[in-house]
């Protein structure tokens, strides 16, 4: 576990690198998004020394790296305080709402996918498959304007905007957007969990139990469930970086203060300092997902040893 832990780093360093490289070739300057367009050429010139932005590439990157090993994840050009207090208030409510969409998720995927592959080829499995098909060809902007119109502004069933007060009313305004992300990702798990559970349905192992007279319920959890989780957890790891990266637009959209939003407003406004710092934590998120996804490996089947 260590040992995985580690190969963590060099990941995090290539992040970085390749961010910082990516976050240059933006088109636009800081230092006229900091001063405004009518800015003097003098002043825009004091400005991107202050910024170190005249300074060649490797030395802006080796004092980017020296700041991070002193605690120090630099200034925004466009707020002009630390990025780091500007940051971690919003990381807890990204958190919230991956968690609450992989929630949704499974709890779409496990009861459709097992129907659908109970009653295979009938008209449960074919509604379900119709479904997920579509679902999976509609871009998650879109479904989330779709969500927002329908659920939020006709019915009124949900709020559109924000994050709550915390508690219930959190995840009461966190439904529409965890939702959206839920419905993008939840196609491939179905797809997943259904093809694994047909393959477990056809083996000799279920129909022994089958045969041994094992009700339904044990044999759904015990036989079924258990032994076809594992590719839709494979699946779900893969796809993990399309469902942290969807909060991104997701968040633009339901006006959610998380750092997806601010990611989006960096890129706007040139920010530098911002736009590196959130790009590391979303791909940290995104290895520790991982890493929690191999735990999830050794739960479900006691023959892998992580220590290998």
């Amino acid at each position: 576990m260590l040992g995985r832990v580690l190969q963590m780093l060099p990941v995090l360093v290539g992040v970085s690198v390749i961010v910082f490289l990516l976050v240059r070739l933006i088109p636009g300057d800081p230092a006229v998004s900091m001063l405004g367009g009518r800015a003097t050429p003098q002043l825009l010139q004091e400005a991107r020394a202050q910024l170190h932005l005249n300074e060649p590439i490797w030395r802006q990157y080796f004092e980017y790296v020296r700041g991070w090993v002193h605690g120090q994840f630099g200034i925004s050009f466009f707020y002009g305080t630390s990025v780091w207090s500007l940051t971690l208030p919003r990381v807890p409510i990204t958190l919230e709402l991956v968690a609450y969409a992989a929630i949704l998720a499974l709890a779409i995927t496990l009861p459709l996918a097992t129907l659908a592959a109970i009653y295979r080829d009938r008209f449960v499995d074919q509604a379900v498959r119709i479904l997920f098909t579509t679902a999976l060809g509609i871009p998650s902007f879109w479904l989330g304007l779709l969500l927002a119109l329908y659920l939020g502004v006709r019915v009124r069933l949900f709020p559109i905007t924000g994050t709550g007060s915390g508690g219930i009313d959190t995840i009461y305004h966190l439904t529409l957007p965890a939702l959206t992300i839920a419905l993008s990702i939840s196609p491939l798990l179905v797809r997943a969990l259904r093809s694994s559970l047909l393959e477990v349905l056809s083996s000799d192992y279920v129909t022994t139990a089958r045969a041994a007279g094992l009700r339904s319920r044990y044999l759904l959890w015990s036989y079924l469930l258990r032994n076809s989780l594992l590719p839709m957890i494979t699946v779900l790891s893969i796809n993990l970086g399309f469902l942290i990266g969807g909060t991104v637009i997701v968040e633009e959209i339901f006006a959610i203060p998380g750092i997806g939003s601010l990611l989006i407003e960096s890129i706007a406004t040139r920010d530098y300092a911002i736009i590196q710092l959130i790009t590391l934590i979303l791909a940290l998120f995104v290895l520790i997902g991982n890493l929690a996804t191999d735990l999830a490996y050794v739960i479900f089947d006691p023959r892998i040893d992580l220590r290998k």
